[in-house]
């Protein structure tokens, strides 16, 4: 039995379905915890940094407008897999959202979009502290200036801290000098990641000469 399910529905009996108790019933029956309770979450402010504004957004809220963003990303830094579909699964983003796992934070110059940062939060089985995952980190050309990326990150920093998150990791393309900036603002070179495109060819037949050994 979903004894968190039970008891939220015995909670609320009467109450009227706003759209906000309907995703609580969604992260009960998935057996999702709130990580980051929504009072918690409204304490991020937007912030100024000169021309640019920072601030927390609802993917719910502007997914047609972040699209081309996240295609301006794939385009530029996912060349090893542009063999594979551009395909955002944008209701999971959702989903993850309404539970306080996933947060979207942006950048703004007169109101238009350029910029994008998404972190997961979950809590780490090693440490049971709370860990914050980069997704997506991307500014477009016009938001690459002066000090408005190092401040921006600083802004996520903040608002993961304001949630309780003792850890952010991130990844980075070797397609360009991420790496190198965030390692300027106290990142730490901790591990290297691979990747590989399955194709969908058969696997050859074993070389009968040399066989594979588990």
């Amino acid at each position: 039995m979903n004894n968190t399910l039970v008891a939220l529905l015995a909670a609320n009996m009467g109450a009227t379905l706003t759209s906000e108790f309907a995703a609580d019933i969604c992260i009960a029956a998935e057996c999702l915890d709130r990580l980051a309770p929504r009072e918690n979450i409204a304490l991020i402010r937007p912030e100024k940094c000169g021309d640019f504004v920072f601030s927390r957004e609802r993917i719910a809220d502007i997914g047609e407008e972040i699209r081309p963003l996240h295609r301006a990303h794939w385009d530029e830094t996912e060349g090893h897999r542009h063999g594979l579909p551009f395909d955002p699964d944008y209701a999971t983003f959702i989903r993850y959202e309404h539970a306080g796992r996933y947060l979207l934070f942006t950048v703004r110059k007169e109101n238009r979009l350029c910029g994008n940062c998404a972190m997961y939060l979950d809590r780490s089985a090693h440490t049971q502290t709370l860990l914050a995952t980069e997704d997506t980190l991307y500014l477009l050309p016009v938001a690459r200036t002066g000090r408005v990326a190092r401040c921006f990150v600083g802004y996520v920093e903040n608002a993961m801290r304001l949630l309780g998150a003792s850890e952010i990791h991130i990844t980075v393309k070797t397609v360009n000098k991420t790496g190198r900036f965030l390692r300027m603002l106290g990142y730490s070179h901790v591990e290297n990641g691979l990747a590989k495109i399955l194709e969908t060819e058969k696997c050859a037949a074993p070389n009968p000469r040399n066989p594979i050994r588990s």
